[in-house]
């Protein structure tokens, strides 16, 4: 696999993932719902930045995701759905998990995770999973909350 051509955050999950022997942090996603269509690319762009081309929806194994990348072609955002059932292993192999509330019935942060730059907010609501995913920055929790709520309304 050339892991050079995907994205970063797709990198850390494909090409990390069978190096660490870990499996995907998401499972079987539910029928019906769309990452594509938690936030819309409007609400990406007041919130990040100029968006480069419409968001890409993908299936990879028994989850979802959507990747929006930005005009200055290094930032990613990502949104991956599946169920709800393995967030407690999720946290737990959290680096360092904080504790965020407004999010569903459980959310956490997690700031770089595998040592990547990255900041992840993980939310549960009923039986979906969501993981929503930018590169460190300013004010990278205040954006990706304002994100995740946006979100967390349309689950």
């Amino acid at each position: 696999m050339n892991c050079g051509a995907l994205g970063w955050i797709r990198r850390v999950v494909v090409c990390a993932i069978p190096v660490m022997g870990v499996s995907l942090p998401i499972g079987a996603a539910p029928p019906g719902l769309d990452p594509c269509t938690l936030v819309t690319t409007a609400e990406v762009e007041a919130v990040l930045s100029k968006l480069k081309g419409a968001p890409r929806g993908e299936t990879l194994a028994d989850a979802k995701s959507c990747t929006y990348k930005f005009t200055n072609g290094q930032d990613e955002f990502e949104i991956w759905i599946g169920t709800g059932e393995v967030f407690a292993r999720m946290r737990k192999d959290a680096k360092n998990p904080v504790t965020v509330s407004g999010f569903g019935e459980e959310a956490y942060m997690d700031r770089g995770r595998l040592g990547l730059g990255s900041l992840e907010l993980t939310m549960r609501k009923g039986a979906v999973l969501a993981q929503l995913s930018i590169r460190e920055g300013v004010d990278d929790e205040a954006k990706l909350k304002a994100l995740a709520q946006k979100a967390a309304g349309r689950m």
